[in-house]
């Protein structure tokens, strides 16, 4: 691998896609801060703000700075410089999943400090908050690993809808578990083991998902 290449291809573009990270990472510290008022409506609001920020942010960066290169040629330019293809994918994953995790982080982070901190809100909250945003982000990698590996607009757009549609689903099971909707009323924080069996599970797909595009690129030997 050649790293230096890996490291121009990564700084071009964070430099090229710092406008719309700032306005994701200000979107999202606005969806946190909503989400931490302490007014159900507020709350509610902000939450769904939150996915949105995410959902449109993984959307809006996958396709700027990956599918957009395939369309309009800019690939084909950086691949007639001394960049092999492997370069080129671990530059794209290694820049768009940093790009994303900003925004993400910033929000998991101020949320959950406020969980801790905001007069009358519940601990036990915090218990569900690893397990949406591990979700968020193994969705996200899914369809980053998708959109390298195929390069496909459409391949990628049907996985972007499965993956919100199994978001809803997925939401819905989880504050339906018994051991999680007591847990989020209680002033005490504990962890169940459901929710620990479900972040082993999000984070196995969040590192097979990048393991084998990995393994596709190595395999790849042109553009076509």
């Amino acid at each position: 691998m050649n790293f230096a290449a890996i490291r121009i291809l990564f700084l071009k573009d964070l430099y090229l896609s710092r406008r719309y990270l700032f306005a994701y990472l200000l979107a999202a510290v606005v969806a946190a801060g909503l989400a931490c008022v302490p007014n159900e409506t507020l709350t509610f609001i902000g939450f769904i703000l939150m996915l949105t920020v995410a959902i449109a942010a993984g959307m809006h960066l996958i396709g700027m700075l990956l599918l957009g290169e395939s369309t309009d040629q800019t690939k084909l330019f950086v691949m007639s410089m001394p960049v092999s293809l492997l370069d080129y994918a671990i530059g794209k994953i290694a820049v768009v999943l940093t790009t994303y995790l900003i925004p993400w982080s910033a929000m998991f982070a101020f949320v959950g400090i406020c969980t801790f901190v905001v007069p009358g809100a519940k601990q036990g909250a915090f218990v569900a908050l690893p397990a949406i945003f591990c979700f968020l982000l193994s969705a996200f990698t899914l369809q980053l690993v998708v959109a390298v590996v195929s390069e496909s607009v459409g391949w990628t757009i049907c996985v972007m809808v499965g993956c919100n549609v199994c978001l809803n689903l997925f939401l819905m099971k989880l504050f339906a578990l018994p051991e999680v909707s007591a847990i989020s009323k209680s002033d005490v924080l504990t962890w169940p083991t459901v929710v620990l069996q479900i972040l082993s599970i999000e984070g196995l797909v969040f590192v097979c998902c990048l393991l084998l595009a990995i393994l596709f690129q190595t395999r790849k030997r042109d553009l076509v």
